[in-house]
């Protein structure tokens, strides 16, 4: 009886060198850390010592350890950040609807120079204007800071709409005397056509870190849409 032939032998996983996985390694230090799971299977040096011998578990545990510090860390200030941006929209929010609720101009000007600084948590709020001014000096007309032209350009640097500064420049001319007290600012810039001249909407706090560059600024800029909005509303010009 003739005999079965042999079933052809299954080749063989290929065999890697301690070299090669150390080549790969060293040329993808990230392969462990998107694989975490593979530290189940691999068998950590025991703890030992000598010269330049590394405790490779020790390692390990204070990676992770130091990675879930961080972790945590940045979810706090995720969170932080979180809780401050939605007061802040709040804040905005509010001082908007009271300023669309004004009955004149006289009362949304008192609105802005008053209320507004309660509402957004700062120690000043001021509303300036281009105009001609007698004696070219700055001054306060029913209380709104009228400045001379060309003053709206030179504060707001690079012609930005909105600026955030730390520390402040603190015109005399926007604060008038609370500039000493000013730290911190920020400058909404608006008007400059059909009818309604150049102003700035100037935010001052004591604290230096109120208002600091390169935060948003994306909710100052709406509010100074609504408050140009309500004056052009209130000098009856086009909206």
């Amino acid at each position: 009886m003739a005999s079965k032939p042999e079933s052809a032998t299954a080749p063989q996983p290929e065999v890697l060198s301690a070299g090669r996985v150390e080549a790969f390694l060293r040329s993808n230090p990230g392969f462990l850390a998107e694989r975490p799971e593979l530290m189940d299977v691999l068998a950590p040096p025991q703890r030992h010592h000598g010269d330049n011998v590394g405790d490779w578990q020790a390692f390990l545990i204070e990676k992770l350890r130091s990675d879930a510090c961080d972790a945590r860390d940045q979810e706090t200030q995720l969170v932080d950040r979180t809780r401050r941006d939605r007061s802040l929209q709040d804040r905005i929010h509010a001082g908007a609807l009271v300023m669309i609720g004004a009955v004149d101009l006289d009362h949304l000007v008192e609105i802005v120079t008053s209320d507004l600084a309660i509402l957004l948590g700062v120690d000043v709020v001021t509303l300036a204007v281009e105009t001609t001014c007698p004696g070219g000096q700055a001054q306060v007309i029913c209380g709104v800071r009228c400045v001379v032209e060309g003053t709206v350009d030179r504060l707001m640097e690079d012609d930005h709409d909105v600026i955030a500064r730390s520390p402040a420049m603190a015109d005399e001319g926007l604060f008038m005397g609370a500039s000493t007290l000013v730290q911190s600012e920020l400058l909404a810039r608006f008007g400059g056509d059909d009818g309604l001249p150049y102003g700035i909407l100037a935010l001052g706090s004591r604290h230096d870190d109120h208002f600091q560059q390169g935060a948003p600024v994306d909710l100052y800029r709406f509010l100074a849409a609504v408050l140009e909005r309500c004056l052009r509303k209130k000098l009856g010009l086009a909206l």
